[in-house]
């Protein structure tokens, strides 16, 4: 690989195979370096491969602005996130983290510490990811020497869920703030805990995310015909009642009319979550 510039003692820019811009990352690979000079392979931490130039000009001017300790630790919690959930991640997320943990680390060094609000909502709602958040401290601990408080365990979370599903900062505080007045209409409405560890609670709390997505995108389920829908209501008022709930909640803070498919699935899993064996069992044998 040819160095095209160098952008500080330990970024330089670089093209792969295909003619594309790619950033690597080691410490001293840029030191005394040349734009025309071959790369020392032996000094490349990390290879970034964006997908597209104004990610790549985003990464860029970012990594100029931080240490390499941050671009490191954040580098290393993605790396981790990755083989732990098995999932892909946007890229987005190298220049998303990164800055959240450069950002963080400066108002901790002038006493500036700030509450998640959300805090336990991402801990309840996306245990994996927050999982990943918790480890990220001691990552971020080993490589900045910097104790960040449990709450920023919640905050790198919501990074990774934004990667899971292509999201901003904003659509996910949304989603989760949509995912959390539903469920406790669900607590309210019927007076229950969940159990968090049983599969229809799980059921509920995915199908209640990708709902929160469609809201939030007005892309909602509709075919224009739900033979299940009558029969819901009759079958199962209370929880029919909880679903029509939620519809008012969305219809008041997001001006959404719900179709009459997403009330039936809201219902469906709310059956799922709150009733017993006997009412299980007389869903799904219609």
């Amino acid at each position: 690989m040819i160095i095209c510039k160098v952008l500080n003692n330990n970024i330089v820019s670089s093209t792969d195979e295909h003619g594309r811009e790619i950033l690597l990352v080691g410490r001293g690979i840029g030191w005394n370096a040349k734009s025309g000079e071959t790369v020392d392979r032996s000094k490349i931490k990390k290879v970034f491969r964006m997908d597209n130039p104004t990610s790549t000009d985003k990464l860029k001017q970012l990594f100029l602005e931080v240490d390499v300790e941050a671009i490191e630790a954040a580098t290393q919690i993605i790396d981790y996130a990755r083989d732990k959930l098995q999932k892909r991640l946007n890229k987005n997320v190298y220049i998303t983290l990164t800055d959240h943990i450069s950002f963080a680390a400066e108002r901790l060094k002038n006493g500036i510490q700030l509450n998640n609000a959300l805090y336990w909502e991402t801990k309840k709602l996306y245990p994996q990811e927050f999982a990943v958040g918790v480890y990220a401290l001691d990552i971020i601990r080993a490589t900045m020497g910097v104790q960040f408080p449990r709450d920023e365990a919640g905050s790198i979370a919501i990074h990774i869920v934004n990667a899971e599903y292509d999201c901003n900062m904003t659509k996910t505080m949304e989603m989760t703030k949509i995912i959390q007045s539903s469920l406790n209409l669900v607590r309210y409405t019927f007076q229950v805990n969940f159990d968090e560890d049983s599969l229809n609670y799980q059921r509920l709390v995915t199908h209640m995310l990708f709902f929160a997505q469609r809201v939030l995108e007005n892309k909602m389920n509709q075919t224009g015909e739900d033979f299940m829908y009558d029969m819901m209501r009759q079958q199962f008022p209370k929880e029919f009642d909880c679903a029509c709930k939620i519809r008012n909640l969305v219809q008041k803070h997001y001006d959404i009319e719900l179709p009459d498919e997403e009330v039936t699935f809201l219902c469906v899993h709310i059956v799922r979550v709150t009733s017993g064996k006997e009412k299980l069992r007389k869903l799904e044998e219609q």
